[in-house]
């Protein structure tokens, strides 16, 4: 991995990328409707409230708004510019910008991917650097940031949060955004990065972790010039803050395909294990593993108690506990046997024949049911102040309680999650798994209860082997913390000692 020929800007210089005040379009027409069109629909879309600048050669006004003929001739500095207008004409128009503009984004592509475009690439990359600006891409979707109210989706722009993510593919930065906020996930930033002539995933990984605002980072990355300075930065940074990685061309297969998607080769699959080994990240093996894990670690922070492998599982179906069971210890996860005391404690709550009170907790739904979903709340209370588990795990099959008293059952259950939620001790998690099978009119009751419980802070998953995986990822994050923690406490005693 050869020394990237940029360095970053300091972290705070970020700012002004995802919370820019001012924005210069080229790529939009009079005609018809350019991907610079779109963009300027989209910011309105959003709710973005600074200065818009279409950039045109002859056009005086585009979009409703008056149009400049150059970078330079806005009426004052662009924070973000968003190129996309044919290769070649991309390098002069840089070149002219006289220092005022801070960040551009190339959505065009033709820049080196593929073997094709070398001069057009090396023409880029000195252009950026004769017109004074950092530069994203080419060949990127830009920045997607509910702070800043800037998107490159379609649709309502989310709200913000703390999970910030770079990807180095324009299309999984959609999936990552859609996906991720269709499972409850709330961003401080998705950034695609495209070719990275200039800015690179070291630039956002130092910027995500000094960020206080974000709290996980998640990264898709294909190939990573500088390697040695994104190995420094995460082994430095100790696990501080959850790190999940997903990389693509770990195969040779793979390899060439994001030789072809990128222009570069990427490095093979035992020097990603070693470097997720070595520092503390996850390594997710495919977009569900990656989704899934952030929703595990967004809830996690610096101060939490390390997960130790212990989990109660509580639902109705009893074969889908075992197969679950199953899941968890393939993955090296612990559903312990209960203690006496909290079997006999279970037994004087009156739960009748036909429910398991062994962990797994088996307890079908024409039980649950009893006293509108109060047993499964006094079950739950008495187990989790018995065994304090590092995780409890309630998973609630649908086609079969919404059977149960035109759905009020369901309602019921989720409420007392969110209840149990509220008054967990601490060192307690609660992950809720609402299974269905797929149905529309049963997905649609699938997601407005997941909404509800995951506003409250419970991480919900589609799946009891989704929901093992995100626990294995849990349980990796949290060893390697208690492995860097012993010796800095032995090392401050032995400090103390000598004072």
């Amino acid at each position: 991995m050869n020394t990237h020929p940029h360095r970053g800007p300091a972290p705070d210089d970020f700012g002004a990328l995802f919370r820019p005040a001012t924005i210069a379009v080229a790529g939009v027409s009079a005609r018809t409707a350019g991907q610079g069109n779109k963009f300027i629909q989209r910011l309105r879309a959003a709710g973005y409230r600074g200065k818009i600048y279409p950039i045109h050669p002859t056009e005086s006004q585009l979009e409703g708004l008056p149009a400049y003929p150059s970078l330079a001739a806005t009426p004052e500095p662009v924070d973000y510019a968003f190129i996309a207008i044919p290769a070649e004409a991309v390098p002069p128009l840089l070149a002219s910008a006289n220092g005022r503009v801070r960040y551009a984004q190339v959505m065009s592509s033709g820049f080196g991917e593929g073997g094709r475009g070398g001069g057009l690439r090396d023409a880029l990359l000195q252009a950026a650097r004769q017109g004074g600006m950092r530069l994203l891409g080419p060949n990127c979707m830009g920045i997607y940031s509910p702070a800043g109210r800037v998107t490159f989706t379609d649709g309502q722009l989310g709200e913000a949060g703390t999970v910030g993510v770079l990807s180095q593919s324009g299309g999984l930065s959609i999936d990552i955004v859609r996906s991720g906020e269709y499972r409850g996930l709330r961003f401080s930033g998705v950034v695609s990065l495209g070719n990275c002539l200039d800015v690179d995933p070291g630039d956002l990984l130092q910027h995500y972790l000094d960020d206080p605002g974000t709290r996980v980072i998640g990264a898709y990355v294909e190939e990573i010039r500088d390697g040695r300075r994104f190995f420094e930065l995460l082994r430095h940074a100790q696990a501080r803050k959850p790190v999940v990685l997903l990389k693509g061309g770990r195969t040779r297969q793979g390899q060439r395909a994001a030789a072809s998607h990128t222009g570069s080769l990427a490095s093979n699959d035992q020097v990603w294990r070693a470097l997720a080994a070595q520092t503390g990240s996850i390594l997710a093996d495919t977009m569900d593993d990656f989704i899934d894990a952030l929703v595990a670690l967004e809830q996690e922070s610096a101060h939490a108690a390390a997960f130790d492998g212990r989990v109660v599982l509580f639902g109705n179906g009893g074969g889908a506990s075992v197969l679950a069971a199953d899941a968890l210890g393939r993955l090296d996860l612990d559903v312990p046997e209960l203690q006496a005391g909290t079997i006999a404690a279970l037994e004087q709550l009156g739960i009748p024949p036909g429910a398991g009170i062994e962990n797994p907790l088996d307890v079908p739904a024409n039980i649950l049911q009893r006293d509108h979903g109060a047993l499964a709340r006094r079950i739950l209370d008495t187990v989790v102040a018995a065994e304090r588990p590092g995780v409890v795990v309630v998973h609630l099959n649908l086609p079969v309680i919404m059977g149960y008293r035109q759905g009020e059952l369901m309602d019921e259950l989720v409420r007392t999650a969110i209840g149990l939620k509220a008054d967990l001790p601490a060192g307690v998690r609660l992950y809720l798994v609402l299974r269905s099978t797929g149905q529309a009119d049963l997905e649609a009751r699938r997601q407005a209860y997941a909404n509800l419980a995951m506003q409250s802070g419970i991480p919900v998953f589609l799946g009891l082997p989704a929901v093992a995986r995100a626990l294995a990822a849990l349980r990796r994050y949290s060893r390697f913390r208690v492995s860097r923690a012993a010796p800095q406490a032995m090392a401050g005693a032995a400090a103390a000692s000598l004072s």
